[in-house]
């Protein structure tokens, strides 16, 4: 049976040397959609990657933003891939940024890796062996509901109902917690929460390439993983509250 090793440590080495080989080049920054934007280096990244992982791994799937935006996870041996994850605070000169990629069989994520260059910090996960930055055992921080901090996702120009009932949310909890947050990049979301600096996560979206990775490593961390309908989540699901404890859990899920 696949323990999901091999591929970790595929991914671990490949997220850098896309970063090394096709971060750096000149951005070219062009309108995505309203209220977005895709860069040169959003596409040079994501086909690095997923050429490195058709040559190493023949006849995966390898679902990616730019290149292959699938809405499911396919049965067999899948990737995800999100080649710059907070792109607009990339070209912002914002440092809210990473590279994000999952290995998965039969749709349940098995490892993943987050890399977050303007911090030089690696997370990794594998499913049954926790969560690691730079190579040290990380986990989630657990806080009082009163004492929590607790960061929200973008607000969806995709999506009204779903910026809708975050705009609900965020009125209907600010004043239950220490504080909200807005980073604007899942991969920052994700594993800030893992490592134990912010206490939860909400996040309106379906795109697998945001979600998948940060799940795992909520999971292995030791998070809390609900829908944010409030009930057991899996990616089909419209959003997911990661949460440290049960009761910052209750909070958030299922409330908007």
């Amino acid at each position: 049976m696949n323990d999901g090793k091999k591929e970790l440590a595929f991914l671990c080495r490949i997220v850098k040397e896309a970063w090394k080989n096709c971060g750096g080049a000149d951005l070219h920054t062009r309108a995505k959609g309203a209220f977005d934007l895709v860069t040169d280096a959003d596409f040079a990244m994501e086909k690095f990657i997923t050429e490195a992982i058709e040559s190493e791994f023949g006849g995966d799937c390898v679902v990616g933003e730019e290149l292959n935006p699938l809405r499911e996870l396919p049965a067999g041996r899948s990737w995800t891939v999100d080649p710059i994850d907070g792109t607009v605070n990339m070209a912002h000169g914002l440092p809210l940024f990473g590279v994000q990629c999952a290995f998965c069989i039969d749709g349940e994520p098995l490892a993943a890796v987050v890399y977050l260059p303007r911090f030089d910090e690696t997370y990794t996960a594998l499913k049954g062996g926790g969560v690691r930055l730079n190579g040290e055992a990380v986990s989630v921080s657990k806080a009082p509901l009163r004492d929590a901090v607790v960061s929200v996702g973008d607000y969806s120009h995709k999506t009204a109902s779903h910026a809708e009932r975050q705009v609900r949310l965020v009125t209907e909890v600010y004043d239950k917690v220490a504080k909200l947050r807005h980073f604007g990049a899942a991969s920052v979301d994700f594993s800030w929460f893992a490592a134990g600096r912010t206490n939860g996560f909400v996040m309106f979206t379906r795109n697998l390439w945001d979600l998948v990775p940060g799940v795992l490593m909520s999971e292995e961390a030791g998070g809390v993983v609900r829908s944010v309908n409030g009930g057991k989540y899996d990616f089909s699901e419209e959003g997911v509250v990661v949460a440290a404890t049960e009761e910052i859990a209750d909070e958030f899920a299922g409330r908007a």
